[in-house]
C-alpha cells in the first residue's frame, strides 16, 4: 500500500545515522525555528512562537537541483535573505525556470546577487514547485557543498501536517486512527526540529523524515483529524517524544534498545494483536545468492560468494538481532536492522523473519513491515475499528507517555 510504505524507512535511517539520543527530547517552549513572518511588513528573524498554528516547519523539497520549475497565479514578493530586504515582486508563469549558472541564481533571465532568496505569495495563494502546489513560502538557496539549488518550503506546522497524514495512512481510515497519525506525526516533527536552528532545514519531504505531498495531497478527512487534534503531542516526563511509527508490527512492537541501542522507556515493546489482519501482516521474498552478495557489497561489506547464513539471536518480540554471513572471504556479522536495509527494506520488510536456502536462491518470509518501534499503524487501525479512542491507542503504543498540548 502506497500510503503506509512511505513511512517505513524514515526512522531506520535516522537512527542508523546516530542522530537520536535521549538528550533530544524537547518541550514545546524550547523549540525555536528561524523563520520569516511576512504580513504587511517583514520581521526577521521571528520571535519564538508557542502556537503550533504559527510555528513554521522548514521542509526541504530539493537538495541540489540544477534547475527548478516554479510558478504562481499572482505576483509574489521576493526577499534577499542575506540582507533581509525586499527585492521586488514577480510573477512566474508555468514554464518559469530558476537555474544555477556560474555559481549564481538565475531567475527569469536575470541574475540574483544573493545566494538565498525567499518567494512569498499573497494570502491564501500557493506556489507550484515541480508540478506540486505548496502552502507557505519557498526559499531557494545555493547549496555550497553540492553546487545545486536547495528548495525549502516554509510552512506552518499544522498545514505541514495536512500534507503528511494522507501520505502516511489512507484518508479513508476511521476518524480515530487518523487522529492517532496526526498526533504522532506532529510529535515526530517537533522532536526532529529540536536543535536544527543552525541547519538549513528541519525535515525531508521523503521517507527520510515523513512523506509530505504539499497541498495537492490534502484530503478533507485527514485535514479534519489534524484540526481536531490541534497542538496535541505525545509527552514523556513533560517533553515531546520521538514518536516513531511503522506499518505493521507483526503482533508485537519492538523494544527500541534491541533495534537501535537507545534507551527510551516509552518505546519499549508492547503486545499489539490488532494488526493480524492487516495487508502487511506477512510477506515473502526470494533472492538469488549472487544478488544478495552484490547488495551487501554495495552497502560497504567485503562479502564474497555467500556460503551460508545464520540467524544469531532474537529479541523478546521475535525479531532477529544479528545475521551471520559466511562467505568465500571470511565471515560477517551484521545487525539485523542494517542487514534489512542492505537487502532492501521494501523487500525484506521486517527483521521478524526466517529463511530457507534452496541452492541458487534464498527465500525469506516473515511478519510485519517496518522497524517495529513505536506505533503500529495497522494496529492503530484495528484498535479504532474495535472502538478504542485515539488517546487510548496512543497510550498503548507509547507506554508511559501521555497527550499534552503544544500551543493552541
Amino acid at each position: 500500500m502506497l500510503h503506509l510504505k512511505k513511512s517505513i524507512h524514515a526512522i531506520v535511517l535516522i537512527f542508523a545515522a546516530g542522530l537520536i539520543t535521549s538528550a533530544g527530547l524537547i518541550g514545546c517552549s524550547r523549540v525555536s525555528v528561524k523563520q520569516t513572518v511576512i504580513a504587511n511588513k517583514v520581521t526577521l528573524p521571528a520571535a519564538k512562537m508557542k502556537s503550533s498554528r504559527k510555528r513554521n516547519v522548514r521542509v526541504v523539497l530539493a537538495k541540489s537541483s540544477k534547475r527548478i520549475t516554479i510558478s504562481s497565479n499572482r505576483p509574489m514578493r521576493v526577499y534577499d535573505m542575506r540582507t533581509k530586504k525586499k527585492l521586488g515582486s514577480i510573477r512566474l508563469t508555468s514554464d518559469a525556470q530558476i537555474v544555477i549558472r556560474d555559481g549564481r541564481i538565475l531567475m527569469n533571465g536575470q541574475f540574483i546577487a544573493s545566494p538565498k532568496i525567499r518567494l512569498v505569495p499573497e494570502a491564501k495563494e500557493w506556489i507550484q514547485v515541480k508540478n506540486r502546489h505548496y502552502r507557505g513560502q519557498i526559499e531557494i538557496r545555493i547549496n555550497e557543498e553540492k553546487g545545486g539549488l536547495m528548495v525549502i518550503n516554509y510552512v506552518p506546522l499544522e498545514e505541514y501536517l495536512y500534507g503528511v497524514v494522507p501520505n502516511e495512512v489512507p484518508a479513508k481510515w476511521p476518524e480515530e486512527a487518523l487522529k492517532v497519525q496526526a498526533v504522532a506525526a506532529r510529535s515526530f516533527a517537533l522532536y526532529k526540529m529540536s536543535g536544527r536552528a543552525q541547519q538549513p532545514y528541519d525535515l525531508d519531504a521523503t521517507v527520510n523524515s515523513q512523506v509530505y505531498g504539499g497541498y495537492d495531497s490534502e484530503k478533507l478527512s485527514t485535514n479534519r483529524a489534524v484540526r481536531d487534534t490541534l497542538g496535541q503531542v505525545m509527552r514523556f516526563r513533560g517533553k515531546i517524544i520521538a514518536a516513531f511509527y511503522h506499518s505493521n508490527c507483526g503482533g508485537h512492537t519492538a523494544n527500541v534498545q534491541d533495534v537501535w541501542g537507545s534507551e527510551m522507556a516509552y518505546l519499549n515493546g508492547t503486545a499489539c494483536g490488532f494488526c493480524d489482519d492487516g495487508p502487511h501482516a506477512s510477506w515473502k521474498m526470494t533472492i538469488p545468492r549472487k544478488e544478495l552478495a552484490a547488495r551487501l557489497r554495495k552497502r560497504g561489506t567485503g562479502v564474497g560468494a555467500i556460503e551460508s547464513i545464520n540467524l544469531l539471536g532474537r529479541d523478546g518480540s521475535g525479531r532477529v538481532l544479528k545475521v551471520g554471513v559466511r562467505h568465500s572471504k571470511g565471515k560477517e556479522i551484521i545487525a539485523a536492522s542494517a542487514f534489512r536495509l542492505m537487502v532492501g527494506a521494501d523487500q525484506l520488510k521486517s527483521t521478524k523473519f526466517n529463511f530457507r536456502d534452496t541452492g541458487k536462491n534464498l527465500t525469506f518470509w516473515g511478519k510485519g513491515w517496518g522497524h517495529g518501534v513505536g506505533m503500529c499503524q495497522e494496529g492503530a487501525l484495528g484498535m479504532a475499528k474495535s472502538g478504542f479512542g485515539y488517546r487510548d491507542i496512543l497510550r498503548h503504543f507509547y507506554p508511559g507517555a501521555d497527550i499534552g498540548r503544544c500551543g493552541n
